[in-house]
């Protein structure tokens, strides 16, 4: 900007101020001042505002100032500070307020229209300063006001855009009716207008006091200049009208057929453009109580009046996954210009497979090939349909049985369960420590070694899809129980008997050790059972290891107690009765022995060795016989048997 220009600009400004600031404070909001004017360049992006106000009781009203920028140009962007100016109703300066920045939003461009398509570089954004002041009651009221150039340079109706400010301001009434909230309009209207395309707009604002509300169309006010674009306070009132180009005024301010009106009473707005371009538009909401003018809230914005496109494609993205697991698939719209769709998804075995979601999911019955169809605006003049195959397999999903955990190694077979054919391709695994460690095969044959755990994974593939299931095996190492007996068996009752623990723990933390005789617990750890005078009998002697895991493991031995007597009957009676059918020698079990048994001249008519009472003298007359029975310590019994039946 001009470096002798704006310094004598801000000084006229300043004439106000110091009338009513000590020295100390008009210096530092000077240097303020000048550093704003020295660090922001001309800024031809405004577009557009309005200035209100609400009365929060006692003296305090909370002021918003509304701004629009162009954003896809290539103007500066919103300021740090919002310089907000107040006057008394003679126009003396009373406050300069210097309101943050607090961030902006983008307004959306929509259309009425879905066979219209906006151009794409059109972006407007929007931000409030929002601050709160303290104002005695004044018998000429206030005039607030804000002033910022430069307005974009390509608008139509103004003379001189690229220069043309902007001046929002707003009127708080005197004593008696200064307790006053002004109006403000209820929301924005649309930022581009499609040519030719009529639009019916509701520009209606609201009045916190209820007071009655008159619209209007309105000339806005420039302010600002190219040699002070970002002013550090207002123009005291009155402000300058901007100018309009030939044919344009402030009741017919677009090119319009029939021309743009706003219903005074409603606040409704119509509009039908005729002529492309970038326009100033200004509409007033006077507030009035009682037949007395209150305030007025004036709109300053920019209508772009562009030539809106019907193109419309609808297009099936397409497909990309082919294993669905459950046959559900997410389908994506990727076309263009719609505003409504419609989706057929070509189910036969339904009624309702369609949709109006953009972007829908459908599950199928089951696998197969299915058309879908997708409509954009369907029903309007701008439509458009495609359809797109769709090939649908079931994700295999595998799974086996998985075995409960082992105690040491242990083997066994594992199957290959699912929703798979019979020409799915298969694949185990079973970790290093598993015999095989692969296969390739439903049914497999495992053994799983005792240094667990195993990790497991079945994959199956079908189709071109694949499933797997993986799940883990435990398996604990356990000790190898042993003992040795000395003396080893047989042997006769009364023996004194030791059992040596031998067993190798393999590392394993042991919960606890039991020496069992048949079924009774007879010793709870200890290295070796001491077993003193063995009764007769076979026995059964085992030693138990219990891991902290919780595994059981055993070792047992037969330990023989053969009695020292033998009793030999001298007659029995094999008729099948049951009772006395056998030669029943008695404690010969305990022994190795061998049997003869003679006729009376002398002829061997049964022999066995290590007999166990089974002779029942088949085909044998009843009379005497003799017997020799020998046991292996070298004793020996002869004598007489009467077979008697």
């Amino acid at each position: 900007m001009d470096g002798d220009a704006a310094p004598g600009r801000l000084n006229s400004h300043w004439a106000y101020i110091s009338t009513m600031m000590p020295r100390t404070s008009w210096r530092k909001t000077i240097a303020v001042a000048l550093l704003a004017a020295t660090t922001h360049a001309h800024a031809e992006h405004i577009i557009g505002g309005e200035l209100y106000y609400d009365h929060l009781g006692a003296d305090q009203y909370r002021i918003t100032l509304t701004l629009y920028r162009d954003c896809a140009g290539t103007g500066a962007a919103f300021d740090a500070l919002g310089n907000i100016t107040i006057f008394s109703g003679t126009g003396t300066l009373v406050q300069l307020i210097q309101v943050p920045y607090m961030g902006s939003t983008f307004v959306p461009v929509e259309l009425d229209s879905p066979c219209l398509n906006l151009p794409p570089n059109l972006c407007i954004e929007t931000t409030s300063y929002i601050t709160t002041v303290t104002l005695p009651p004044s018998a000429t009221g206030y005039q607030v006001s804000y002033q910022r150039c430069c307005r974009q340079p390509s608008i139509l109706n103004l003379v001189g855009p690229a220069s043309a400010g902007l001046t929002c301001t707003t009127r708080i009434p005197p004593q008696p009716d200064q307790a006053n909230s002004s109006p403000r309009f209820n929301s924005l209207p649309p930022v581009a207008l499609c040519l030719g395309e009529p639009v019916v707009f509701d520009h209606s604002a609201t009045d916190p006091d209820g007071d009655q509300l008159v619209y209007a169309l309105a000339t806005p006010y420039t302010g600002g200049s190219m040699l002070e674009p970002y002013p550090a306070m207002s123009t005291p009132p009155p402000y300058t009208p901007v100018a309009w180009s030939a044919g344009y005024s402030g009741s017919y301010q677009i090119n319009s057929q029939p021309p743009m009106a706003i219903d005074p009473s409603t606040g409704v707005l119509t509009v039908q453009p005729a002529a492309i371009g970038n326009y100033v538009i200004a509409i007033s909401a006077k507030e009035y109580r009682n037949g007395v003018l209150l305030s007025e809230t004036i709109r300053d914005f920019l209508f772009s009046v562009v030539a809106c496109n019907a193109t419309v494609d609808a297009i099936i993205a397409p497909q990309t996954e082919f294993c669905t697991g459950d046959l559900t698939v997410n389908f994506s719209n990727v076309g263009m210009g719609g505003h409504y769709w419609h989706w057929d998804f070509g189910d036969p075995d339904a009624l309702a497979d369609t949709s109006s979601a953009s972007n829908p999911t459908w599950t199928y019955p089951g696998p197969g090939t299915y058309t879908v169809t997708l409509v954009a605006n369907p029903g309007l003049g701008c439509t458009d349909t495609a359809q797109a195959i769709f090939e649908l397999y079931p994700r295999p999903d595998p799974s086996f049985l998985v075995p409960g955990p082992a105690c040491g190694a242990f083997d066994t077979v594992l199957t290959a369960l699912g929703n798979f054919g019979p020409d799915a391709s298969i694949h185990w695994s079973f970790g290093p420590n598993a015999t095989p460690p692969e296969a390739s095969v439903p049914q497999v044959n495992v053994a799983f070694g005792p240094n667990g755990p195993h990790p497991i994974t079945l994959t199956v593939e079908e189709n071109g899809c694949t499933g797997t299931f993986s799940a883990t095996v435990a398996t604990s190492t356990v000790p190898q129980p042993f003992f040795s007996a000395n003396p080893e068996p047989p042997q006769p009752v009364g023996t004194d008997i030791l059992f040596t623990d031998l067993t190798s723990p393999n590392g394993v933390q042991i919960a606890s050790v039991y020496w069992m005789l048949d079924d009774s617990v007879v010793q709870h750890g200890g290295a070796a059972w001491p077993w003193d005078n063995a009764a007769p009998g076979t026995h059964t002697v085992t030693l138990t290891y219990v891991t902290q895991e919780g595994c059981t493991v055993s070792y047992a031995i037969t330990y023989v107690v053969r009695p020292e007597e033998v009793v030999i009957p001298n007659v029995f009676s094999p008729n099948n009765d049951g009772p006395n059918d056998a030669f029943t020698i008695v404690n010969a079990e305990y022994y190795n022995n061998s049997l003869n048994v003679y006729n009376r001249w002398g002829q061997v008519v049964f022999h066995a060795t290590n007999y166990r009472n089974r002779w029942r003298a088949h085909g044998l007359p009843d009379g005497t016989y003799y017997y020799v029975f020998r046991l292996d310590d070298g004793r020996e019994f002869t004598g007489h048997i009467t077979v008697l039946r």
